[in-house]
């Protein structure tokens, strides 16, 4: 009789099992918090003597139901004693981590070893914030930009199919300047003419003045220090009262390193500079950045004061 009552209940079993799906693990849309996307923010914590370090950190992640992967990357960290030396090592390559989603709780491990680094984070919309255990370091990110975003806007053209003028998405122009393949059979000739002086700015066109003070950065760094911010306050002041002109933030770094290396840290300081005014009401309009990597140098003696002068941000401009 036992084994009749076993036998009847197997198809029911079954059924049941294919009735509910383990949505987490099959779509990946899970039920914990959506942490996909690219993450930016700073590393707080402290160096020698119990000194306070900020680091720039940037996290991209990707998601699968309640897990995600992907890499940390600390600007400079190869430089930052506030850094363990198994992250530190890593450079600008970054380490890989995972995580692991619960509700609004979310945990990054090392890949390799969880006692390398593990973080406990907790996720507030676009808002990520929380601690690494074992240390006194604190974590502060903000989402940058979502895979998702995308997708929604690839549906903005589809939705008038009924229209006749299918031919007419030339209204999405800024995502255009983004694929190179459009400009090509759409105005071909036009284009490009409107877009390069945004994108490279000419140079000597621009000249300085003695009101707009430069900014100069810790080694191999990006961020901005105590003495930069009352720079660029007084710059920010100067650049309201002349409301006319524009503005090209240049910048720079000193000789070590390679020259590619210095390039992108040159771009890296010029864009904290820009940030810090357009975040403080100079429209982004008026900005523009370059760098010149080590190749323009204020000082060419191999002291360390002279270096010190050499990693910096300048500013010029120009009239409307």
């Amino acid at each position: 009789m036992r084994a009749l009552v076993a036998l009847a209940l197997i198809p029911l079993l079954a059924a049941c099992s294919t009735a509910m799906p383990l949505k987490s693990s099959v779509d990946g849309s899970g039920t914990g918090t959506d942490i996909s996307g690219k993450w930016s923010g700073s590393w707080i914590g402290t160096g020698l003597f119990n000194s306070p370090r900020q680091e720039n950190l940037t996290l991209e992640l990707a998601q699968k139901g309640d897990a995600g992967y992907g890499r940390m990357v600390l600007d400079g960290a190869v430089a930052a004693e506030g850094v363990p030396w198994e992250v530190r090592q890593q450079g600008l390559g970054g380490i890989r981590v995972f995580a692991t989603v619960s509700g609004s709780k979310v945990t990054l491990t090392h890949d390799l070893d969880d006692r390398i680094f593990t973080a406990d984070m907790t996720v507030m919309g676009d808002q990520m914030v929380g601690e690494v255990r074992g240390r006194k370091v604190r974590l502060l990110l903000a989402r940058q930009s979502s895979p998702h975003a995308p997708t929604q806007a690839a549906q903005a053209p589809q939705m008038p199919p009924q229209m006749p003028v299918a031919s007419e998405p030339t209204t999405p122009e800024p995502s255009a300047v983004a694929l190179a393949p459009q400009p090509e059979s759409q105005d071909s000739a036009e284009k490009p003419k409107s877009e390069e002086p945004a994108q490279r700015p000419r140079q000597e066109e621009f000249a300085a003045v003695p009101e707009l003070k430069a900014v100069y950065f810790d080694f191999d760094k990006s961020a901005l220090r105590t003495d930069a911010v009352d720079a660029l306050t007084g710059n920010t002041a100067w650049l309201k009262q002349n409301a006319d002109t524009l503005v090209l933030i240049e910048g720079n770094a000193d000789e070590r390193g390679t020259a590619e290396y210095n390039l992108a840290l040159g771009d890296r300081r010029a864009k904290s500079a820009m940030d810090y005014l357009e975040a403080n009401g100079i429209a982004k309009d008026r900005l523009s950045t370059i760098s010149y990597g080590k190749e323009r140098p204020a000082c060419t003696e191999s002291t360390a004061e002279c270096m010190a002068q050499n990693r910096r941000a300048d500013f010029r401009v120009k009239s409307r």
